[in-house]
């Protein structure tokens, strides 16, 4: 634990959403409680995202127990689940007025090693355009494998965790450029966030942490990652068919956002391609009923009023054009169990040529 009182450090604040994590809680208290850095500029905020599920409690008796070596605890308490988005901008707002220079939002289930906060701030303050720095994350069972080592986005607005099971040791150090920044492990600069603004409380859950990383990249500032910062991540696959509804509904809002109108329309022929492809895979997946649902939410006219409303808010912060966009965007979705003959020799051939042909075309 550091006992540095540099008054001339940023004030950090830690944002975590707590909601069905009784289990992660005391490893991820306890190392807060060992990181390197002064305990007069940071603060922790808690938001009990499912209050009654026994989170909270757990807590409250870790930060009993920790006393002194944790920072001071801000407690938020909605009375229910606000979905990821909102619960993390309701502390954000709070630490926002308490006058913090950075938060850093942490995944429930993570845990941080002693410098991956300090770092995570030296690599923000060594540059004035950078927008968010995520973490080195590894696996909390794996520590040797990469989680993520900076996330990545399809041109059609997949996105996916770069470096996934690769060798931590392998990861090359220092700063650079990445796609989005996971909301597991992310250092945010206010200003940058009172520039290009919160999290889309509309997307509720997937797909709002590359919504933010595709607006500040739209805003002419940079998502890097930090490898020597490092966050541990006990992540776990979700099966719940659920998720697909998110996902996919979240997907065509980003892209249906942040992309200008004519790069929409030249895109919309691939778009709606795979959208034949995913349904074909969500019925042998057993997910049919969840992809009908994400479809069916844009027939409603108020989504099409928020969509309106949201590229409205895009081209006021826009600074950089859709030709420059997609040159940080991926061709292809290397991820593990992704992959099969029909993608690799048929998919993504056409996926290369589409995106290099959109690359010469779009001046916009």
């Amino acid at each position: 634990m550091s006992t540095e009182t540099d008054a001339s450090l940023p004030r950090v604040a830690v944002v975590t959403v707590l909601y069905r994590c009784e289990r992660f809680v005391p490893g991820l208290l306890a190392s807060i409680a060992e990181v390197e850095y002064p305990r007069e500029r940071l603060e922790l905020h808690l938001v009990d995202n499912g209050a009654g599920d026994g989170s909270l409690a757990a807590a409250r008796r870790e930060i009993e127990r920790l006393g002194d070596r944790l920072p001071s605890v801000v407690v938020h308490e909605p009375g229910g689940n606000l979905g990821f988005a909102a619960a993390n901008n309701l502390a954000l707002r709070a630490a926002t007025a308490r006058g913090v220079d950075y938060v850093f939002l942490l995944n429930p289930d993570a845990t941080c090693e002693r410098a991956a906060l300090r770092e995570a701030v030296d690599a923000a303050e060594g540059s004035a355009d950078v927008g968010s720095v995520q973490s080195l994350l590894v696996l909390g069972s794996e520590p040797e494998k990469v989680n993520s080592s900076g996330n990545l986005i399809h041109f059609l607005g997949f996105g996916y965790v770069g470096g996934y099971l690769g060798a931590r040791a392998a990861v090359p150090p220092g700063p650079r450029d990445i796609a989005f920044s996971s909301g597991a492990c992310v250092l945010l600069p206010v200003p940058v966030l009172q520039r290009v603004g919160l999290f889309d409380e509309t997307l509720w859950l997937y797909h709002e942490d590359l919504d933010l990383g595709w607006r500040i990249r739209v805003a002419g500032l940079r998502n890097v990652v930090a490898p020597a910062s490092v966050c541990r991540h006990y992540y776990e696959f979700s099966r719940a068919t659920s998720k697909w509804y998110w996902m996919e509904r979240n997907r065509w809002i980003v892209v249906l956002k942040n992309y200008r109108l004519p790069t929409v329309l030249l895109l919309l022929p691939a778009l709606l391609l795979a959208d034949l492809g995913l349904l074909f895979m969500a019925a042998r997946g057993g997910w049919l009923g969840a992809k009908l649902r994400s479809l069916l939410w844009f027939v409603r006219p108020t989504a099409w009023r928020y969509l309106w409303r949201g590229r409205r808010a895009v081209a006021a912060i826009r600074r950089v054009p859709d030709r420059e966009i997609l040159r940080h965007f991926a061709a292809v979705i290397d991820y593990p169990g992704f992959r099969g003959p029909i993608v690799t020799h048929v998919v993504e051939p056409v996926w290369k040529l589409l995106l290099a042909i959109l690359r010469v075309v779009v001046r916009w």
